[in-house]
């Protein structure tokens, strides 16, 4: 009993390992198929630190429905990513996705406790996936993907879905994914990425190679931040008047930070502070009368607050750049070469605001807006978002 319960505690755990483990070694292969550090990070600290945190979907006097942030939010909003970015055959995932969802519909049973699945049916959405994404990509790295959509998906719609008119035949409170990255939509998706990455080519990138990439990307960045054309051996004789094929891995972080120091256009600490303010002061008075207004369960009153933030900033920042807040200041996202961030950038950067909330109340994103060389905060980080001043 102890073995089962260790081992049940700790599956979840061993598979995060493992993916990053694998991420960080083939980190060339991951990024091929769009699963790079930004998905890395939603999957392991996005979806470890919002496990908690559920959106509702559906609320009534005797039914509540909700959508588990870290548990199903955070692998639906990356499997419809994975398709756009893959360019996946639209049939291809559909038989697919229609195959999983049939047997995940047999092996799950609803009980007072939700939606559940016994030892050891629950692998087979996961071992399906896994076998048509190598049957379609065989040795392709886009099996990957493929797999974890697939897995994803079909769990959502045949465990979750589909029983949803026998959950509510009586009176319901939960969540799909409620249980996290304990949920069987969370753990199919990460099993059968692993699963299928044992059998596709991969590529192994050595240390320097990923540290000359790495800086690369770095110095072309800076360069489109100060607008300075040229490749990056360019940029960084136009910037730091000297060969980049002079520096050595030791000199490399010092000089990194002192180029980024002469971006002016990263915006200032104190305004990024005073724009959240007037944000804040917006979202206030709506949190106070919906949680007057809707009967919530109590953890409810706890985390829907931070909810309305992540929704408020996800809404405005994905479709025009900026907040009422940050417009105010002339303040704007955008990623890392100053172009428009694309929707994964925003919902990473607002997913981690989440994150930052129980890391001491965004303290420690203020240290890291005040200190990093690019003004980030952890969410920056993480999504290669910048917050930059621009002139209306």
């Amino acid at each position: 009993m102890l073995t089962e319960l260790l081992l049940t505690v700790m599956f979840p755990i061993i598979l995060i390992a493992l993916l990053f483990t694998f991420s960080l070694i083939y980190w060339k292969t991951f990024e091929e198929v769009g699963i790079g550090k930004r998905e890395i990070g939603l999957l392991i600290a996005g979806s470890s630190f919002t496990m908690f945190m559920n959106m509702p979907l559906f609320v009534s006097k005797d039914y509540f429905l909700a959508l588990n942030v870290g548990g199903a939010l955070i692998p639906l909003v990356l499997s419809f990513y994975l398709i756009a970015r893959n360019s996946h055959n639209f049939l291809k995932v559909l038989i697919s996705i229609t195959i999983v969802s049939l047997a995940t519909y047999m092996i799950t049973f609803v009980t007072g406790e939700g939606v559940v699945s016994y030892f050891p049916y629950y692998f087979i959405p996961s071992l399906l996936s896994s076998l048509l994404a190598l049957l379609f990509y065989f040795r392709s790295p886009k099996a990957m993907s493929f797999s974890y959509i697939v897995a994803t998906l079909g769990v959502v719609i045949g465990g979750d879905m589909a029983h949803l008119p026998e959950i509510f035949s009586s009176p319901f409170a939960g969540s799909m994914g409620g249980a996290g990255i304990y949920d069987m939509v969370y753990l199919a998706g990460m099993i059968s990425i692993c699963l299928t990455f044992l059998f596709v080519e991969k590529r192994r990138t050595t240390a320097s190679e990923k540290r000359m990439e790495r800086l690369q990307r770095e110095i072309y960045a800076a360069g489109e931040m100060m607008d300075i054309g040229g490749d990056y051996r360019s940029i960084f004789r136009k910037i730091m008047g000297m060969d980049i094929e002079s520096i050595s891995a030791r000199e490399e972080r010092k000089l990194l930070k002192r180029m980024n120091r002469m971006v002016k256009i990263y915006a200032d600490p104190a305004k990024r502070i005073m724009a959240f303010l007037v944000d804040f002061a917006i979202l206030f008075p709506i949190i106070l009368l919906s949680l007057f207004l809707m009967d919530f369960i109590m953890y409810m009153v706890i985390s829907f607050p931070i909810l309305v933030q992540f929704l408020y900033f996800l809404f405005f920042e994905s479709l025009f750049g900026t907040t009422v807040g940050k417009a105010l200041f002339d303040m704007e996202v955008r990623n890392i070469y100053n172009r428009n961030a694309d929707f994964m950038a925003i919902f990473t950067r607002n997913i981690f605001r989440i994150v930052e909330f129980f890391l001491i109340l965004y303290a420690l994103s203020i240290i890291f807006i005040v200190i990093s060389p690019k003004r980030q905060r952890i969410g920056d980080m993480v999504a290669d978002t910048v917050v930059v001043e621009v002139s209306k």
